[in-house]
């Protein structure tokens, strides 16, 4: 390896590293000051960066903001499918797939506080309303959780009705459960959540359930 080509990796390294640690503290400072009163000054303090190398990897708070949510936005949809995987059993499979994004935000209560903010209801496209990606997310999620509980409609465990109003449904109340375990300060163990969550879902939608 050439002294250019080895330079060039570490460089690319270093600026991995940073933008590693930029996201973490920003993750953390919009959760607990909200965008609006969150700074790039305490963002840099936080990840240990100078505020020259932040500006360095992003352009401003916005373009950090935005970051944030994409990429966690991708990890929600790949744990939903993956929860989802390879499960014949329609009822079974849509559990698998709640099981695994709402593990995400358990797992990232900084990031479930950033979602929270502004009080825009998940159920709504307005949630995904900031960017192309963001809005482009929100869609595939709710494609995703409305196909599989077409499945559930089509096999008789739920009640008959709209997949996609019933998917959006499914979604604001799991906003509202999770803002709740928050709201609590997060004393019911993250397991207990998930599992109290899932199997509120068959109890409200399935038939014979009232």
């Amino acid at each position: 390896m050439t002294t250019r080509r080895r330079s060039q990796k570490v460089r690319r390294a270093r600026e991995a590293l940073y933008r590693e640690l930029v996201l973490e503290a920003a993750e953390r400072i919009f959760a607990a000051k909200g965008y609006d009163d969150a700074k790039m000054e305490e963002i840099a303090r936080e990840s240990g960066v100078s505020l020259g190398t932040l500006y360095t990897v992003f352009h401003g708070k916005a373009e950090l903001h935005q970051t944030v949510h994409e990429l966690a936005d991708a990890e929600l949809l790949r744990r939903g499918l993956e929860g989802a995987r390879g499960v014949e059993d329609p009822l079974q499979a849509l559990l698998g797939g709640v099981r695994g994004y709402l593990a995400y935000f358990l797992d990232h209560p900084d990031f479930l506080r950033m979602n929270l903010q502004g009080g825009v209801t998940w159920g709504t496209e307005e949630a995904g309303a900031h960017s192309r990606q963001r809005t482009t997310a929100w869609r595939r999620g709710q494609q995703m959780l409305a196909f599989a509980v077409g499945r559930c409609i089509e096999t008789g465990v739920f009640h008959p009705g709209d997949p996609a109003l019933l998917a959006r449904m499914l979604t604001a109340m799991q906003q509202v459960q999770l803002a709740h375990w928050l709201e609590q300060e997060m004393r019911e163990p993250a397991e207990a959540v998930v599992e109290r969550i899932a199997g509120d879902v068959p109890r409200m939608f399935g038939r014979g359930q009232g």
